[in-house]
């Protein structure tokens, strides 16, 4: 890529930059977890308006029960002989999808008043991080890429309003997906970054639900002739998470309802099992653990059962997805923007899906930031101009 290119293109990524800064806030202040669905719509309204502004073609899709998906598409720009756009990456052709999500994890209002606030250099509020600054750097690399009048290959952004719950979008979620990424030669997941890191694999997510039945009975009369389902779940507990492994699978009791009153054995204990996991070799052996253990009760007249409530495969780490890093990474260091590692990481996301259909993924290529899913989350402002950059100048060779 030209030099002189490269820096003209990034004069206009600085020069266009406050006003997504601009577009970053007002967003992070439209607010929606996963179960608001009319502030989801809000928030997918005020992305299609700045999308289509920038020359974006819109699909919006609608789920009942769920927000609204939608993917945005800067159709591929050929050059003057009219040949498929293709850099060093691959002479392959097709698109190459970006990544990201538009809900958050707290219920609207939980910020208090403004919702986001700068300061320091920072903005602070709910999504800030994870990942609405990966949705500004995404529009505004496609709006660069649009201006610039440079070929390129189509870029779609595939943007999911269920993916801190999973639960909304049910199976129609993996379905939007990989109908959507399918087709693409390389895909880059805009979540929220860390300084220095991207991401080339992520682990799995299994949550399962445990339900304890035990015989209820006065505490003080009928103990020994009751079964206390709390009890037995205090046993389950202990053998489930015994099974974690540091670098590998982790079993978290994460939720449990039991009892009723504090004078009476409960009948009736319910667990709900945060799984993080590798591979599927993985994935079969925790499901074997879990069945185990809840099948094999302790306390005497205890039974139990269980069921999955979600699946996340893994992303899982493959060559291409290397050497998709060593493209951002190569960028970033010849253009003195960031000197990037690639790294494993526990929490699931959306880059698992290209995954399974072989495509290369990177995953955290976002705004940096701190405190994801917490009241004190925060983003640094410059990491937007500077993360855009990466990205734009990585596609051009994609």
């Amino acid at each position: 890529m030209d030099q002189h290119i490269l820096d003209s293109l990034f004069t206009d990524i600085d020069r266009l930059s406050p006003g997504y800064v601009r577009f970053w806030k007002d967003l992070c202040t439209l607010e929606g977890r996963s179960d608001e669905i009319d502030n989801l719509n809000r928030v997918a309204d005020f992305i299609v308006s700045r999308a289509e502004s920038v020359g974006l073609q819109v699909i919006r899709e609608h789920v009942p029960g769920a927000g609204d998906p939608l993917v945005l598409v800067l159709p591929e720009k050929r050059g003057e002989d009219g040949a498929p756009v293709h850099g060093s990456f691959t002479d392959a052709e097709g698109p190459v999808s970006l990544l990201g999500h538009f809900d958050t994890v707290h219920p609207a209002g939980v910020f208090g008043e403004p919702a986001v606030t700068e300061k320091d250099g920072k903005l602070y509020g709910p999504g800030v991080f994870d990942m609405k600054g990966g949705i500004a750097a995404a529009i505004f690399a496609c709006d660069i890429l649009n201006r610039s009048g440079l070929p390129h290959r189509e870029i779609r952004v595939i943007l999911d309003p269920d993916e801190e719950s999973g639960e909304h979008l049910g199976a129609e979620r993996k379905a939007f997906h990989l109908r959507h990424v399918k087709g693409s030669v390389a895909a880059i997941n805009c979540e929220s970054g860390v300084a220095g890191k991207m991401t080339v694999g992520r682990k799995g997510v299994l949550r399962v639900a445990i339900d304890i039945t035990g015989i209820a009975g006065h505490a003080g009369s009928l103990y020994f002739q009751s079964a206390s389902a709390i009890r037995e779940a205090a046993y389950k507990i202990i053998a489930l998470e015994s099974f974690s492994k540091e670098g590998g699978i982790t079993l978290n009791v994460g939720r449990i309802e039991a009892g009723t009153v504090v004078n009476i054995v409960p009948d009736h204990a319910h667990m709900e099992v945060d799984i993080r996991y590798l591979n599927p070799e993985q994935f079969e052996e925790v499901k074997n653990h879990v069945d185990r253990v809840t099948r094999e009760c302790t306390v005497p007249g205890c039974s139990a059962e269980w069921r999955i409530l979600h699946i996340l495969e893994p992303m899982t780490e493959t060559e291409g997805n290397h050497r998709l890093f060593d493209l951002f990474a190569k960028t970033a260091h010849e253009n003195g923007l960031e000197e990037l590692s690639p790294q494993v990481v526990g929490g699931g996301s959306d880059a698992a899906f290209p995954t399974l259909l072989g495509i290369p993924t990177i995953c955290s290529a976002g705004t940096i930031g701190l405190n994801a899913h917490t009241l004190k989350e925060e983003a640094d402002i410059d990491s937007l101009p500077k993360r855009t950059k990466i990205l734009v100048a990585s596609l051009l060779q994609i």
